[in-house]
């Protein structure tokens, strides 16, 4: 019976992920024991009313005879924990991302300024991370001791309410984490493309210990060149990522919103790649002097990984789009 699901989904949902399907078995033949023999929908409702609200029921299964939060406010504070730390990291993230590439200069140890990158950056996100379950913890503490919403939760909830309870499967839910960590990535890839001639070429040693970039891999007109199509790119992938974060499910409107813009940046990515001058003329020349090599066959094996790399971007876009059908339509 609905009633029962949803009630079951209510409480596990509250659970950690590895004890949700023995529970819902425990928890469904405890409330199929209570029932009589050929109940009826106002039994259900009669039991349910019995076990109570499924936060509170769900309670039972942590921990919690000393809390500092207690169930009435837990899923609250659950809720605003996962929605603010992706942001606030992603935030982070893109800040450092940007620091770094402003004061990035030429003659700069490129390995140096990497480590420092990574460990300047783990160390920040940690600090940002533990300020703000800090601030999260400390508000919802004090709103347990203030008594809000203590003792409305018996009063707030009926059985009713399962009525209007949407059943979601776990491989269908969008978490929070991976939508920041999608706009994380199109933040760096962004900033890349527009800095590329800064830091992306190649590097040689100098006298000093240090890196120096001598030659940009790619051509930074032709990349100015799309900016326009890029950033429309940008725009349609942010969107989506909005979009996302409104439904949190895989619905088949996201799905073939996702084939269209996926097809969309995949065209536009295969335009710029392909294009004649999207790497530097003088990388090939350039790389065959280095490696005592021909220069027709530099130019071959650029070619070749021009190739492989379009193809990658084909079949990891499939790929994705064939996960996003798959689970909308997966039971």
């Amino acid at each position: 019976m609905k009633l029962i699901e949803a009630y079951v989904y209510e409480v596990t949902r509250r659970l950690p992920n590895k004890a949700r399907h023995d529970i819902a078995l425990e928890l469904t033949s405890t409330i199929e024991d209570m029932l009589p023999n050929n109940y009826n929908t106002e039994d259900v409702k009669d039991v349910l009313e019995k076990l109570g609200p499924p936060a509170t029921f769900a309670a039972n299964y942590r921990d919690e005879t000393r809390y500092l939060i207690g169930p009435s406010l837990y899923d609250s504070y659950m809720d605003t924990i996962k929605l603010v730390l992706p942001w606030a990291l992603l935030i982070a993230l893109i800040v450092q991302v940007i620091q770094n590439i402003f004061l990035l200069n030429e003659e700069q140890a490129i390995l140096t300024m990497l480590l420092k990158f990574i460990s300047f950056t783990i160390v920040d996100l940690i600090l940002v991370a533990l300020q703000v379950l800090f601030w999260i913890t400390l508000i919802f503490v004090i709103l347990e001791r203030s008594g809000v919403r203590k003792t409305r939760l018996h009063d707030e909830w009926t059985v009713d309410m399962l009525d209007a309870v949407q059943i979601i499967p776990d491989h269908k839910r969008i978490p929070i984490g991976e939508i920041a960590l999608e706009a994380g990535w199109i933040v760096i890839l962004t900033v890349g493309y527009f800095t590329a001639e800064h830091f992306i070429g190649v590097y040689q040693k100098v006298e000093s210990g240090n890196l120096l970039l001598m030659l940009p891999i790619f051509q930074q007109q032709t990349l100015l060149a799309f900016a326009p199509l890029l950033l429309f790119a940008v725009a349609i992938e942010i969107a989506l990522l909005l979009y996302k974060l409104k439904q949190r499910v895989w619905t088949m409107h996201i799905a073939i919103a996702n084939l269209i813009i996926k097809l969309i940046t995949t065209i536009i990515s295969m335009m710029i790649i392909s294009h004649a001058n999207f790497i530097n003329a003088e990388l090939a020349p350039y790389l065959a002097n280095v490696m005592n090599v021909a220069p027709i066959k530099m130019e071959q094996s650029i070619h070749a990984i021009i190739i492989v790399t379009l193809l990658t971007i084909i079949i990891s876009t499939g790929i994705d789009i064939y996960k996003g059908f798959r689970k909308v339509k997966a039971d």
